[in-house]
């Protein structure tokens, strides 16, 4: 009889294979380079987070499975293996909330990884999709309250932002803050269940501190790319934009290490 630790591992095995050929055959444009795996919702936060997740299996202890559980895991690889891009997270949900029940620590460590990599991938798309307005505003308002304190004449209307000299910018779905938020919390919650088994009280704390560094980030390179066209080009599109995805991904990866070893020691 298969063990339940194998029959997991070999699940995850399955959905990783599935993601990863989503992303692969994800349409995209040769000219971006690597950059459209992004695109595909498989960066290296999800590999990050994949690698702690079969860690944290592989050192769960295991028994031998039931007949139910595994139908539940066939049911679950054959969902993973559709066409779909959103099959592989769907199936990987429920593997992550079935292992939420079990009472072990290492499993539950590994479920709560693999809920936030579903998470990053499909569940926080379809909030964007249903929240972007409100989502988008929010950091335009951010965006336009700091400029008009910092620059004399700036004005702002909604989304639409115009400095002193004419230069407008519109803050649209993808300048939001919301994915880089996604993907903080998907790093930090990987690095979490790395340092430690159990959530404490503080790691809140850190959450937040995750969250709010990449909104500030993205607040910060918004005001740079508003003031010029010169600018615009350099930090949405040049070695500007390289530079605030690498101090955004420090950011994640600090805040998470870090944070989860202050939060155990104030513990």
């Amino acid at each position: 009889m298969i063990g339940r630790r194998e029959l997991v591992l070999w699940a995850c095995a399955v959905l990783l294979a599935n993601n990863l050929a989503a992303a692969l055959t994800a349409p995209h444009d040769g000219a971006l380079g690597w950059s459209w795996l992004e695109r595909a919702r498989f960066g290296g936060f999800d590999a990050l987070a994949w690698g702690v997740a079969l860690w944290r299996l592989v050192k769960a202890p295991t028994r031998a499975a039931t007949m139910g559980e595994l139908a539940v895991v066939f049911g679950l690889c054959l969902l993973g293996s559709l066409r779909q891009p959103e099959a592989a997270p769907l199936a990987l949900t429920g593997l992550a909330l079935w292992l939420l029940t079990i009472g072990e620590a290492q499993t539950r460590a590994a479920a709560a990884v693999l809920l936030a990599i579903t998470s990053h991938q499909l569940w926080s798309h379809l909030v964007f999709n249903f929240a972007s307005p409100e989502l988008v505003r929010a950091d335009a308002m951010m965006v336009g309250a700091a400029l008009t304190l910092a620059v004399k004449g700036v004005t702002w209307r909604d989304n639409l932002i115009t400095m002193p000299g004419g230069f407008s910018v519109v803050v649209l779905e993808g300048c939001s803050s919301f994915v880089n938020v996604s993907a903080s919390l998907l790093a930090w919650v990987a690095l979490a269940k790395m340092e430690a088994l159990r959530w404490v009280r503080n790691d809140i704390w850190v959450a937040a501190a995750a969250v709010l560094a990449q909104v500030g980030l993205n607040v910060a390179r918004l005001c740079l790319l508003a003031q010029s066209p010169t600018m615009y080009l350099y930090w949405h599109d040049g070695d500007g934009a390289r530079i605030y995805v690498a101090i955004a991904s420090a950011a994640a990866v600090l805040i998470g290490v870090l944070g989860t070893r202050w939060a155990a020691r104030a513990e």
